[in-house]
């Protein structure tokens, strides 16, 4: 059985989604972020050559993911966070082909809103679910680098301590710019899986919010395009 099919079969023993949130594992065929599909742009369903994980926090709502259904894939031309994720990483010379595109929180919302803090972190035991099984996905690929979409999802990795816990609670990037907690080296999760993660404005909104950031003297899109590189050549 393939990594990604172990991670789905995974998922289908867990019954506990709040009302909040619907069970979408793997039902988009053609690329999308994962659970929702394999999370991997060349159709591959092996993640453990793969170095870069690029994190979001959930996928969106149930309405949108229907729409995805039907199209066998997400939009990378329309959706926005697609469209200014391919213009990142192409910044800074990165393949789609080697990152794995996933979430922290499994499931899609239950609801119109599809930006904003998860409805899902309102339930604990759900989260705390969720907690366990991005340790799998960590488990499953071991990352060279993590691309931590959003001070929501940083939060979430907060929880985890350690060198991840400045990460625990953000007021906002100019906080966290100030603080010089950008980027965390050589962070080690609860299974013993080493690595790095660079935090980044949420692609959605990424042409406005990345204005506000600051890194080594540089600001806004430049600013979050050092923070990767710096990450990239210290591999």
């Amino acid at each position: 059985m393939s990594e990604i099919s172990n991670l789905f079969q995974e998922i289908e023993k867990f019954d506990g989604y709040p009302d909040t949130m619907q069970r979408i594992a793997g039902k988009i065929k053609g690329t999308a972020f994962f659970p929702g599909g394999r999370g991997t742009t060349d159709g591959s369903e092996t993640i453990s050559n793969k170095p870069i994980m690029v994190l979001g926090q959930d996928f969106d709502t149930v309405e949108k993911f229907n729409k995805d259904v039907e199209a066998d894939e997400e939009d990378m031309e329309k959706n926005a966070t697609w469209n200014n994720l391919r213009k990142l990483l192409k910044e800074c010379d990165f393949k789609l082909n080697d990152c794995f595109f996933t979430n922290v929180i499994l499931g899609a919302r239950n609801n119109s809103k599809a930006t904003g803090k998860s409805p899902a972190f309102k339930d604990k035991e759900f989260i705390s679910y969720c907690r366990k099984f991005f340790l799998k996905q960590l488990e499953t690929q071991k990352p060279k680098l993590i691309l931590v979409l959003g001070k929501e999802v940083a939060m979430f990795l907060g929880q985890y301590g350690g060198k991840l816990e400045v990460w625990k609670k953000i007021i906002n990037f100019q906080s966290v710019d100030e603080a010089g907690n950008q980027i965390i080296r050589d962070a080690t999760f609860p299974n013993g899986i080493t690595t790095n993660l660079v935090l980044l404005v949420h692609p959605s909104y990424r042409p406005v919010n990345v204005k506000r950031r600051r890194f080594n003297g540089l600001d806004g899109i430049d600013a979050e395009v050092e923070m990767i590189k710096t990450m990239r050549n210290e591999e």
